[in-house]
């Protein structure tokens, strides 16, 4: 075929409907263009020919204005030859070659295959069963590991780049195309040095509907920003639509960085198998990389596991339920004895009354070591104030007050859009910490759906007003705002998060207020919601119970605080028994009014599981910690006294 004879196919337009001008040129005296295939964020696709040997290929053009600001063309011509060189493996599909142009313009040359993408197959089938899913996602994970081993994450991780080729198997063989691309562009362009990928001149790198928080804000990235974008394709292949959609490329970062995916719900599957995807889903769209999957290991080895493992094995096997450990964590115990010690211990059998006295006085100089620990505030929120300011946060309350004051000029203040962009602005307010801004555009929210509908009902705003206050120290407004909205609750319909927030302030209202009575009567309707929702959010349940027994201990009624300490204790070891706070509280609770009733041997035990969890947690130096210490110094001194003798002394040694 010559060089004028390339006919022009159907399929030659572009994304705007119009025909592509290469269709039938040559590129770069290298290439005869044979067809346009397609177009994405990064590049333009087209089926070529090479002139030299006449074999057909795939060719990628790297989108111009993604590659305008290279700083260093030939440092970025080195990187993009090694890519093509040491970017090997059965998961991916290899680059061909890589040509820089001396006028910045970048060709990717790939074999033609003959493949469909996870994209097109979720266009006609909406979504896919989870046991291909989990096969397929299986393969994808084996793709990020050769990419890793090749020093690159993908960083444009989305069903149009997951690839099924077409080799008449009964399996799935999957790759991975345009690896390593974005994070190099990203990396060598003079705009987008930090590897922000949606930069100031609005241009986006990347897909908006999978990038991850990270990526949004322009944080460093490692590996796990593909382990949150493959959990949104993941849950896209599931269900037929992507976690977070917004109206614009900013409404959808937004949304990734603050909004929590919808429950997935499959009408036709094992709700087993969907209650196990999901969790494996979840915790890769974790808003922290630190609560992710921590490596991509990980991740495939739980994809193995949902199909195949009992209820026991799942649930105690899976990296899922696994938390990070810090890189280094002493367990509680006794230090090696060194020879003046045992010298010492020898003369204390000698001389028992000294070190006796020694231990029962040197309490109060243990104490100097901690800060002091107000007891009535154990379960109270304390830390309200913001260190820092919240990252991306001006730029984002920027851009909502301008949709309210176009709304305003549009559509006027007492117009149901005007009510939908307060709330917006409202809830950015309050999720960025700015307490004072929240509580004044609520107040205004709530005038404006007196005479308009919004999208929230009007308890929802009584429940943000009643927390904002309460984050400023304005209790009896706070008070105020969230009976309201407790009494109101009943006759709206909300979410279940939004009936139990108004309820949590006012406990802590009333407990810092010493009004045992009416903290009872909350936490004990507190807990009676959670109980309904414990299975899938037993955080919430384990808080409302230790507040619960909280409050019990505090009246004097101490089997009834061990009986709540326990049930939300029980419920923390049954479901993940990560080290938190959360723990190291409720074992001190529980040993504390276990020591009240003289029950010194299971105070003991609980004292000695808090310790360990409370020095990760709290610190080796907090006041909980100090707390725990004394009263752990106090139980042993009745069950074990030269067991406490010898903490003391290494405690002392210190």
């Amino acid at each position: 075929m010559s060089e004028k004879e390339v006919d022009k196919t159907k399929s030659d337009l572009s994304l705007f409907g119009e025909a592509d001008p290469l269709v039938g040129k040559i590129v770069e005296g290298k290439w005869q263009i044979i067809d346009f295939l397609g177009e994405g964020s990064i590049s333009t696709v087209y089926l070529a020919k090479a002139r030299d040997s006449g074999k057909q290929c795939i060719l990628k053009h790297i989108h111009k204005h993604l590659t305008e600001g290279i700083r260093n063309l030939k440092k970025f011509r080195q990187r993009l030859s090694n890519l093509a060189v040491s970017l090997k493996g059965k998961n991916v599909l290899q680059y061909q070659e890589i040509y820089v142009s001396e006028d910045k313009q970048v060709w990717l040359v790939l074999d033609n295959v003959d493949f469909e993408s996870l994209e097109d197959l979720l266009s006609k089938s909406g979504h896919i069963a989870i046991e291909r899913a989990a096969s397929l996602f299986k393969q994808v994970c084996n793709g990020l590991a050769e990419g890793e081993a090749a020093g690159v994450q993908h960083r444009d991780l989305k069903p149009s780049n997951i690839i099924i080729i077409n080799d008449e198997k009964f399996t799935d063989d999957v790759k991975l195309t345009d690896f390593g691309i974005a994070q190099i562009l990203t990396e060598e362009t003079e705009s987008n040095s930090s590897s922000q990928y949606i930069t100031h001149t609005g241009k986006v790198f990347g897909s908006p509907l999978y990038l991850s928080p990270e990526q949004c804000t322009g944080k460093r990235l490692d590996q796990r920003s593909d382990i949150y974008s493959l959990g949104c394709v993941m849950y896209e292949t599931l269900i037929g639509k992507p976690p977070f959609v917004g109206k614009n490329v900013l409404e959808t970062a937004y949304k990734h960085m603050n909004e929590a995916p919808r429950e997935i719900e499959l009408e036709d599957a094992d709700p087993r198998l969907v209650s196990r995807f999901q969790t494996v889903i979840f915790k890769c769209l974790n808003k922290s990389p630190d609560e992710r999957y921590q490596s991509i290991g990980q991740l495939k080895s739980d994809l193995e596991l949902l199909l195949l493992a009992n209820d026991e094995e799942w649930s105690t096997t899976a990296n899922a339920f696994q938390v990070t450990a810090p890189i280094s964590r002493r367990r509680f115990g006794l230090y090696p004895l060194s020879s003046e010690f045992i010298l010492f211990g020898a003369l204390t059998l000698i001389l028992t009354a000294v070190p006796i006295f020694w231990v029962t006085t040197s309490f109060g100089h243990r104490d100097k070591k901690y800060p002091p620990l107000n007891e009535k505030m154990l379960w109270v929120v304390q830390n309200k104030a913001v260190d820092s300011e919240v990252e991306g946060f001006e730029p984002r309350k920027q851009a909502a007050l301008d949709a309210l004051d176009f709304v305003r000029d549009e559509q006027g203040e007492k117009s149901e859009e005007y009510a939908n962009a307060l709330s917006s602005l409202v809830e950015l307010f309050a999720n960025s910490a700015h307490w004072k801004e929240a509580e004044e555009k609520t107040r205004e929210l709530l005038e404006v759906t007196k005479t308009v509908k919004g999208q929230w009902p009007q308890a929802e705003s009584y429940r943000i007003l009643g927390y904002v206050c309460f984050m400023q120290g304005k209790l009896d407004e706070s008070e105020k705002n969230c009976l309201k909205a407790v009494s109101m609750s009943d006759a709206e319909t909300l979410p279940t998060g939004s009936k139990l927030q108004p309820l949590r302030v006012l406990g802590d209202i009333y407990s810092q207020r010493d009004d045992l009575e009416s903290a009872l009567k909350i936490y004990e309707k507190l807990y009676g919601i959670t109980e309904g929702i414990k299975e899938n959010h037993p955080p919430i349940y384990q808080d409302a119970c230790s507040k619960l027994a909280d409050i019990y201990s505090r009246m004097g009624n101490y089997p009834e605080a061990e009986k709540y300490y326990r049930l939300g204790l029980d419920w923390w070891r049954s479901h993940n028994k990560d080290e938190s706070i959360y723990a190291a509280k409720s074992l001190y609770g529980l040993g504390s009014v276990l020591a009240l009733q003289r029950k010194n041997d299971q105070a003991e035990e609980a004292f000695k599981e808090g310790i360990p969890i409370c020095r990760a947690t709290a610190g080796a130096r907090s006041s909980l910690m100090g707390a725990m210490q004394k009263k752990y110094l106090e139980v042993l001194w009745h069950n074990k006294p030269w067991e406490a003798l010898r903490l003391q002394l290494s405690e002392g040694a210190k």
